[in-house]
């Protein structure tokens, strides 16, 4: 397991950005536990989230020039994941991110930023994995717009669950895009880091938390990894 992991999920519950109780999903699937990335607000924490994208992308997907986030919750990703790899490798990165409806006059077109090359060496950082769908039209659309390809797909938090087609989200993520789709963290490695540890005082997850988590991996989650 990478070693930033721990730490990663010890920032995640500082932050508030992952909280256990009842929630209830877009897919209206009631989860014991939710992941929020608008929890990330400040200049400090949006700071340090960019610094666990790079450390990530300069574990598994090395060489990175560019880094793509779809709009809206990759923006501000895109720019701190760049910032961070920049102060990393001491080299130049480019970061570039979508409108939802392309512009028709000064700044025309989809896309705004560092437009990439084909040489570039591109990066996709997004929140969060639940079916890929939207992941997938925004790599379709930067292929058409750019004629570049992506190295990989980065993400905060794997859900580990199946898409509508009931395959694990990732790996048919992975499987339609053609690049390796990599999870700072998944739900299973939160449960092994987290239960039963304190942080600041107070245990976050304990053994009928985990057991809540679980039951609904057994009804939703992929049984592939």
């Amino acid at each position: 397991m990478d070693s930033y992991k721990f730490e990663f999920t010890q920032f995640l519950i500082q932050e508030q950005a992952l909280q256990f109780g009842q929630f209830t999903l877009k897919s209206g699937r009631v989860s014991p536990y939710f992941f929020n990335s608008a929890r990330f607000s400040t200049g400090r924490a949006i700071r340090e989230l960019g610094e666990f994208y790079a450390r990530a992308i300069a574990d598994h997907l090395p060489g990175c020039s560019s880094v793509f986030g779809p709009a809206y919750k990759g923006i501000p990703l895109c720019i701190a994941t760049a910032q961070a790899l920049e102060i990393f490798s001491n080299q130049t990165t480019g970061y570039f991110f979508n409108r939802k409806e392309e512009k028709g006059h000064g700044d025309t077109g989809r896309l705004v930023g560092n437009i990439p090359t084909p040489e570039d060496r591109v990066v996709m950082v997004d929140d969060v994995i639940t079916d890929g769908f939207t992941k997938l039209e925004a790599v379709s659309m930067v292929r058409e717009t750019c004629g570049v390809e992506f190295t990989g797909i980065v993400v905060a938090m794997d859900r580990m669950e199946r898409n509508q087609s009931g395959q694990d989200a990732l790996l048919g993520l992975e499987e339609r895009v053609g690049v390796p789709v990599q999870a700072l963290i998944n739900i299973r490695e939160v449960c092994e880091l987290l239960t039963d540890v304190e942080i600041n005082g107070a245990v976050v997850l304990d053994a009928a938390k985990r057991e809540q988590i679980k039951t609904y991996l057994r009804q939703h989650g992929s049984q592939d990894r």
